[in-house]
């Protein structure tokens, strides 16, 4: 895969993502409980788990156990190896992916890290997990073929709070306070992923600009953009990468249509989790 893409000039990351609690025992060895910052189960999300071949079921994640602080650091090392054989199999880097609800983020977040070894407690000490992720897979590949990426919401709905991360008391603080981290080490960029259900959020203007401010490696946006939006962004010097995931499913040839302004696909649904190739690699491209 990573040959085919190199040979269309192309560049390609793997991201990297651990679900944490955000899992059912059905996907754990020997049907184990999934695992967390601390044993806080969540709800009002679901998890996508095999019910025959080539067949699935959204269904409620299980209750999880809390990690101990000697799993926890067996985990950055796990994510140090992971780094390594992303590299091996020929990708240009990794993108650590630290939100949504997922392993880093529940540590992150005070509502699902309840610890009270040094893993817990301020926000320091919540943080540490990130930090010693991060720069264990810099050091080991290369600061300069690290990305991450964050969902910081500044909403207290209850799809927020229990599918894209736990919001923060004080959100502002808490993700600048990450990407210190992350400037501290000097990777190459941040990705943020922005709520995208209707009538969600806005980013906040002043939110972007500490994000600016406080990093000086490329800044990514992601969530419902078109090409005009994205353009927008980009004019305002607040974003250096708009991203784009559901519409680049429905069409592989995505840049032209935006280039050429034309039509795009729609998407199905239906096909988005599970099942087979459909959905996934026989959307057309666009013909005269």
């Amino acid at each position: 895969m990573t040959e085919a893409v190199h040979a269309k000039e192309g560049v390609i990351f793997a991201q990297l993502w651990h679900v944490g609690r955000v899992s059912h025992t059905a996907l754990q060895p020997q049907g184990a409980a999934p695992v967390s910052a601390s044993a806080i189960a969540t709800d009002r999300v679901s998890v996508f788990i095999e019910t025959a071949p080539g067949a699935g079921a959204l269904v409620e994640p299980s209750a999880p156990r809390a990690l101990t602080t000697d799993e926890v650091q067996e985990l950055v090392q796990l994510y140090i190896q992971a780094a390594r054989n992303a590299m091996e199999a020929g990708f240009d880097g990794i993108e650590l992916h630290c939100d949504n609800g997922y392993l880093v983020n529940q540590f992150i977040s005070a509502h699902s890290n309840h610890r009270e070894d040094q893993y817990g407690g301020s926000l320091d000490n919540r943080l540490r997990f990130l930090r010693e992720v991060v720069a264990g897979v810099a050091e080991c590949i290369g600061k300069e073929k690290v990305g991450v990426r964050f969902a910081p919401l500044f909403t207290t709905t209850d799809e927020a709070r229990t599918y894209l991360g736990m919001v923060e008391e004080d959100p502002h603080a808490t993700y600048i306070e990450a990407i210190k981290v992350l400037e501290d080490v000097g990777i190459a960029y941040l990705s943020i992923a922005e709520a995208d259900w209707d009538d969600a959020p806005m980013m906040p203007e002043d939110f972007r600009r500490a994000v600016r401010s406080t990093f000086s490696g490329a800044i990514i946006y992601a969530g419902r953009y078109t090409a005009e939006s994205g353009a927008k962004l980009l004019d305002s010097g607040l974003a250096d990468l708009v991203a784009f995931g559901r519409p680049f499913i429905a069409n592989p040839d995505l840049p032209a249509r935006f280039a050429h302004d034309w039509p795009l696909n729609p998407l199905n649904p239906a096909t988005m989790y599970g099942g087979n190739a459909e959905g996934y690699v026989d959307y057309p491209v666009h013909s005269e």
